[in-house]
C-alpha cells in the first residue's frame, strides 16, 4: 500500500491459484470512481500461482512477495517487484556459501507480515504448514533481500 494505492497478488478462484498482480487506485475512492488495473509484468520470469501468501511495501519503489502455496507446495521463496518498471526479480532469503547465513524460512501460507517504516524490515509472523501452525517471528531487509 502507498499513498494512493494498493497491489493484491493472486489468490484463488476456487477452482486454481491465481497469479495476476491488481492495483486499486486508493485516491479514486474519495471522489467515487473506486477502480481496479490488472498489472502485466515485463519480466520474463514471474512468481508461480499461489494463495495465501503476503505481499509488502519495499522502500523506495517496490512490493516483496514472500510465501503462499499452491496445490502441492509450500513456498518460501521471496520475490521484488519493481512497480516503476513492471519486472518481477526473484531473491532467495539466504546465501547457502556465507559462513554466517540465515537459516532459510520454512515455506508456508496464511502469515502475517508489515514492513516497518523507519528500516525497511518486512517483518512475517507465524502462518500455516502442513498440520502446523507456526509462530516464528521472520526479519526480512527490503535493502538485500536477506
Amino acid at each position: 500500500v502507498s499513498a494512493d494505492r494498493a497491489y493484491v497478488f493472486g489468490g484463488s478462484s476456487g477452482h486454481s491459484e491465481l497469479g495476476d498482480l491488481w492495483m486499486f487506485h486508493c485516491d479514486s475512492v474519495v471522489i467515487g470512481t473506486a477502480s481496479w488495473e490488472l498489472i502485466a509484468p515485463t519480466s520474463e520470469l514471474n512468481p508461480t500461482a499461489r494463495m495465501l501468501a503476503t505481499l509488502s511495501r519495499a522502500h523506495p519503489v517496490g512490493l516483496i512477495l514472500f510465501g503462499g502455496g499452491d496445490d502441492e507446495s509450500f513456498l518460501n521463496n521471496v520475490w521484488l517487484f519493481d512497480t516503476r518498471s513492471a519486472v518481477w526479480t526473484m531473491f532467495l532469503p539466504y546465501t547457502a556459501q556465507a559462513a554466517n547465513a540465515s537459516v532459510r524460512p520454512d515455506g508456508r501460507v496464511g502469515h502475517s507480515a508489515i514492513t516497518h517504516k523507519s528500516s525497511s524490515e518486512v517483518v512475517i509472523f507465524g502462518g500455516a504448514r502442513e498440520a502446523s501452525f507456526l509462530i516464528d517471528v521472520l526479519s526480512l531487509s527490503s535493502s538485500t533481500y536477506q
